[in-house]
């Protein structure tokens, strides 16, 4: 099983989420995010747990979201139950994914302009001619950026390994000898979002949209 539940950010309902989902978070996390400068930042990493919060009993099992470890490169994960989970935001909206099917990652970027030259040295010299002859180039740069973040997630390594050390290729791409699959989530046409799988992930993805005081 997997599912994926996504939900925008409201600047007029930070107090509200400080003040109440916060306050019942532990304490560490509490602290962590109240040291980042923007409100954006603070609320999606609220948002991110409760997310996470609400998958993990779909999955019917004892899982609490204030007993997360974390591996040597800081990401976590729950230590004593095979459920995987990964979160992500970008601008107004965090997603999180949760899976019992194998290591995961996802990553969503809002599409915007930027000097793509800039981000050369990150990609292999198939992926940078790809996006060379493409008609709608920053498109697909950024599409290209999430598939290989989300790769970079699901295998745990996170920045430890170089974008340009692996490629993506017909959906795929191989580090250290682990295969991981790609598919694309279609959230908002102003956004890209990829989600990739240690193995294979030819199964359904659920997504269910999550308004909060709509």
């Amino acid at each position: 099983m997997l599912k994926i539940l996504y939900s925008y950010l409201e600047k007029k309902h930070h107090p509200f989420f400080l003040n109440n989902y916060l306050l019942e978070m532990p304490l560490d996390f509490q602290e962590k995010v109240l040291k980042y400068k923007n409100w954006q930042d603070t609320q999606a990493s609220i948002i991110g747990r409760l997310l996470l919060g609400i998958l993990v009993k779909t999955f019917d099992l004892n899982l609490s979201i204030k007993h997360l470890a974390y591996n040597v490169n800081g990401k976590p994960y729950f230590e004593k139950e095979q459920v995987f989970f990964n979160i992500s935001h970008s601008d107004d909206i965090v997603i999180c994914v949760v899976t019992d099917i194998n290591e995961v990652g996802i990553d969503i970027e809002k599409l915007q302009d930027i000097n793509i030259n800039d981000f050369k040295n990150f990609l292999t010299k198939f992926e940078w001619d790809y996006i060379d002859v493409s008609q709608n180039a920053v498109s697909d740069f950024i599409s290209l950026w999430t598939q290989k973040e989300a790769i970079l997630k699901a295998s745990g390594h996170g920045l430890n390994i170089d974008l340009n050390s692996f490629e993506i290729n017909d959906d795929k791409a191989e580090i250290n000898s682990n295969i991981y699959s790609l598919k694309e989530i279609l959230i908002n046409h102003k956004y890209k979002c990829h989600l990739a799988i240690k193995g294979d992930i030819s199964q359904t993805t659920e997504i269910q949209p999550i308004k909060w005081f709509a």
